[in-house]
Formats: C-alpha cells, sequence, structure tokens
C-alpha cells in the first residue's frame, strides 16, 4: 500500500466542469433504456444551466457542491454499463478530484462512494485498486485516510486477501505521524490491523501493532489498562516471543502492576519454574480466562530458563545435570529440549569417539557433548538487559579492544624486522640474493 498520488488514472482529464459532469451522468445512465436515460440524465442538465450570478462553475464552489451532491447521490455499485475496469476507475478517479476540488469537509461524499464501492457485485480487485485511489488522492495529514483505508483493510480480511495490501509497519508508523486524528483513532486503527492479521492467522505480525496501540493510549484512556493487558497475553501466547522488555518499557505499565499476567511477565523477566509454580498456585484460573495454555505458557518458561542459565556460563560448559535441575526435567529429557525447543537448525558431527551436537539456535549457540553429558555454552541472549549486562559487555569489548592491539603490534613489529632484513641484504629475486659480476 502506498501514499503517493501519482497511481491515479486520468481518465476525462480535459474540459470544463460542465462537460466533465455530463461525461459522469452518461456513464450513470449507460444501463437504462434510451427513454430511462433522457429522463436520468435531465435533472444534470437543469442543474448545469447559467444562474442569475452568471458565475461559471469554476467561479462558484457551492454550485458546483450542489451539482456533485447530485451525481454522488446516484451513484450505487461501480456503474452496470461497462466491464472495462479503465472506465470504472477513470469514473471514480474523476468524481473523487472534484469532491476533494469542490468540498471543505469531503467526508460524506467519501463516505457514500466508498460504501458503494465495498456494496458492489464486482471484483475485488477493482475494489481494492478504487478504495486505495481514494486514500492516494487524500492530503498525507487528512483524517479521512485512515477511514478510507480501514474500508479497504475491511474489505481485503473478509476476501481472506489481506496480503494484497502489503502491510509494513514502518510504512503505518508514517502514517499515524501524518494523520490529524487523535489518540483512540490512532490506537483503535492498530487494534483494527492486529485483528485482521490474526484473523489471517498471522499473529506474529499482530504483536507488534498491540505493543503500538498500548504505547500510544495514555493513562487517562478508558482503553489503556485493557489495552496493555491484550499486549501482555498475546506476549505469553506466541511461541516465538521471549523477550518482555518491550512490555516492561510501556509508559503506562505501572497501571496494571497488580494484575495476575504481568505478575507472569515478572516470571519470565526475573524468575523461573519455581516461580512459574507459585504463580501457578495463586493465579491458575487466570490463564483459561485469558485464552492461554497452561503447558505452552510452562514451556517458555523452560526454555527462558535455560537461556538465563546459559547466559551466566557463556564460555564454560553445563551438565546435563544442572540443566535438568534448572528446567525441572529429567536428565533424559535435556538434549531434547535444547534441540526442540530452541534450535532452528542443527548438525550431528560424528568422530570417533564421541557425537558432537553443534546447535545454532535462536537462543543460544553452543554444544552438546553427549559422551560428557555437557553443554558448551558459546552466545546467549538475555532475557532483560540490566546495567550489568552493560558492564560486562563494556569489559568485553575492552578485553577485545586489547587482543586487536596487540595482534597489531605483533604484525607491525614483523612488517619492521622484515623490512629490516630485505635492506641488509639487499635485493632478492624469488628469495635469492643476486651474485655480484
Amino acid at each position: 500500500m502506498s501514499g503517493r498520488t501519482g497511481d491515479l488514472i486520468a481518465l476525462y482529464s480535459e474540459g470544463t466542469f460542465d462537460e466533465h459532469i455530463q461525461e459522469l451522468a452518461d456513464y450513470l445512465a449507460r444501463p437504462l433504456s434510451e427513454e430511462e436515460r433522457a429522463a436520468f440524465v435531465k435533472p444534470f442538465v437543469t442543474a448545469l444551466l447559467p444562474d442569475e450570478s452568471k458565475k461559471t462553475f469554476e467561479e462558484d464552489a457551492g454550485r458546483r457542491k450542489a451539482v456533485l451532491d447530485l451525481v454522488v447521490g446516484r451513484v450505487s455499485g461501480l456503474g452496470e454499463g461497462t466491464d472495462k475496469r479503465y472506465e470504472v476507475e477513470g469514473f471514480f478517479n474523476l468524481l473523487v478530484a472534484h469532491v476533494l476540488d469542490s468540498y471543505p469537509d469531503p467526508s460524506a461524499p467519501l463516505s457514500s462512494l466508498t460504501k458503494s464501492i465495498c456494496s458492489a457485485h464486482r471484483s475485488s480487485t477493482i475494489k481494492y485498486r478504487l478504495l486505495s485511489n481514494i486514500f492516494n488522492a487524500l492530503p498525507h495529514s487528512s483524517p479521512l485516510r485512515p477511514r478510507t483505508f480501514s474500508e479497504l483493510l475491511k474489505l481485503a480480511s473478509d476476501n481472506e486477501e489481506l496480503d494484497v495490501l502489503h502491510l509494513h509497519k514502518a510504512e503505518v508508523d508514517k502514517w499515524l505521524e501524518e494523520w490529524e486524528i487523535d489518540t483512540e483513532e490512532r490506537a483503535q486503527f492498530c487494534k483494527d490491523i492486529a485483528d485482521a492479521l490474526v484473523k489471517a492467522s498471522q499473529p506474529v505480525k499482530a504483536y507488534p501493532y498491540l505493543i503500538l496501540r498500548a504505547q500510544l493510549l495514555p493513562s487517562n484512556s478508558p482503553n489503556a489498562t485493557k489495552a496493555i493487558v491484550e499486549a501482555i497475553t498475546d506476549g505469553l501466547r506466541l511461541a516465538s516471543v521471549f523477550s518482555f522488555e518491550p512490555i516492561l518499557a510501556l509508559p503506562n505499565i505501572t497501571m496494571v502492576r497488580d494484575h495476575p499476567l504481568f505478575k507472569l511477565v515478572k516470571v519470565f523477566l526475573r524468575g523461573g519454574l519455581a516461580e512459574w509454580k507459585a504463580w501457578l498456585e495463586s493465579h491458575e484460573a487466570e490463564l483459561s480466562t485469558a485464552g492461554l495454555d497452561k503447558n505452552a505458557v510452562e514451556r517458555k518458561v523452560r526454555l527462558v530458563s535455560l537461556t538465563a542459565l546459559a547466559s551466566n556460563n557463556i564460555g564454560k560448559e553445563i551438565s546435563y545435570a544442572e540443566i535438568a535441575r534448572a528446567l525441572d526435567v529429567a536428565e533424559s529429557e535435556v538434549e531434547s529440549w535444547v534441540i526442540q525447543g530452541m534450535c532452528f537448525y542443527f548438525c550431528l558431527f560424528l568422530k570417533a569417539k564421541s557425537s558432537i551436537l553443534a546447535i545454532r539456535a535462536k537462543l543460544v549457540l553452543g554444544k552438546l557433548n553427549q559422551p560428557a553429558q555437557t553443554f558448551v555454552v558459546i552466545r546467549s541472549t538475555t532475557r532483560q538487559f540490566t546495567p550489568g549486562d552493560w558492564e560486562v559487555l563494556e569489559d568485553k569489548l575492552e578485553k577485545w579492544k586489547e587482543a586487536i592491539l596487540g595482534v597489531l603490534s605483533v604484525v607491525s613489529a614483523a612488517r619492521k624486522k622484515s623490512a629490516g632484513a630485505g635492506a641488509a641484504g639487499g635485493p632478492q629475486v624469488n628469495g635469492v640474493q643476486p651474485v655480484a659480476a
């Protein structure tokens, strides 16, 4: 979906206002019989007659608006007299252009036109095109843009063709900054997109819009608490969401500090299996109320517990026994948890005396040493980036800097030594010093 206006087809682009109205009236009258057509266009002919002021339509916005009201009122569907897309598109583009030029507030006529487009018994492709053209024709700051796009979104969602909109959150962010609408409308727009994505079986793409909705709503909004809880619930439900820092960073997160689901988020941020079980004792019914699956949430708790253990042991070996205690599982299940829970890619390398499973995971990177029953941690994410993590990062960067400087020093010394040896021995050809004649 583009915000550009250059995609419009300018059919009937030449001529006066009177001629354009005649063209529009003739288009609407096409499916009628000759007798019916004459009766249909008569009010338009009358409306185009000169009035006492003798002003042209170009000079009189009020008269233009009155005539356009007549045209818009007669639009039902997309026109039954043609199957040619360019004619349908040209009719609506011309009419919309005149509406935007003649109405101080074009919301009523545009609302009427979008309803006619959406309810027409024609292919969805031409409807998408017409609504997109209206959206693109509107000024970037117009409050009618979100309303038009919402109609387009509903149409695509109802037809299970949401992908035709090519939604990108960066573009939606830009629109929300441009549109002159209030915060509640911005938040509702985000909710509409999220609902459409969930309906299209794309809940992962919907989640950022729920976060954005919760960010937008101020504390005095009647929907603020509900928006935060819905974002938390979605984050807990999604199997791919392990970081809850975006939730913690919400400006009004303190509004739900006593909510059971926020307490569960804190388990993900700083707790483990013990804290999860303690939470369950008091709030298990909350899972059903929120539509959350207990086993799925528990699985995520185990995965973040493994991540926390790994992040504290980077570059070290962790025994299967230690992992089993942290995850509250049998040692025989450790490999299964590490592999099935966190790996998107893995390779098995067979060696003479051992099998080493090299794991490239979403949350950790390491090696499972099956004979030694250990997991060597190479890299791990953190659940929450704290000031302590910044200090560790600073220390690692400083050591890396010292190591690089040491390597550069060795290379520089070697180059100087090589240059000195070459100068003392004179030029060489293929490593052999030439003999003077």
